[in-house]
């Protein structure tokens, strides 16, 4: 009889280190890939989001370089400025622009991406609007999938 009582303590002693060490591997699992909350509004000339990174500005301004290029000839590359690490892009229609700041902590980086559209004849507010708000959460998706980071949107 007080071998069936020692069996149960030890099957739930193994049953809680089992669920222990899956809490601590789920735990592991956030940690490698970070969540990014960035803001997105409504700015005068278009859509704007914001984003903190967890990397380096040099990292993200590359990432940002590298899908620009693999993009290409769809995207253009109208303006690059290494220096302020600056990137604008157009597809022939809409427009949008990157800048990436570095942040007191040296292993984040700001990110910002402000899109806008063209006027167009017979092109509806409401179907510009998509547009241009399309853009700049797809640049920001963009990256953070380069980057391997989830990324969340929260409207300002």
């Amino acid at each position: 009889m007080n071998r069936l009582r020692n069996k149960g303590k030890y099957g739930s002693l193994m049953v809680m280190l089992a669920s222990l060490v899956l809490a601590a591997f789920s735990m592991g699992l956030i940690i490698l890939a970070p969540i990014v909350a960035y803001k997105y509004m409504k700015k005068d000339g278009g859509y704007e989001a914001k984003a903190q990174m967890p990397a380096t500005a040099e990292k993200v301004y590359s990432a940002a370089v590298g899908i620009a290029e693999e993009k290409a000839p769809k995207i253009q590359i109208v303006k690059k400025e290494d220096e302020n690490m600056f990137l604008e892009v157009t597809d022939g229609m809409q427009t949008a622009s990157l800048t990436v700041k570095k942040t007191d902590d040296a292993e984040k980086s700001e990110i910002t991406v402000i899109a806008s559209v063209p006027k167009q004849e017979g092109l509806e507010k409401e179907v510009k609007k998509e547009i241009e708000k399309e853009l700049a959460l797809r640049i920001v998706e963009l990256l953070c999938t380069r980057l391997e980071v989830q990324c969340e949107a929260s409207k300002e």
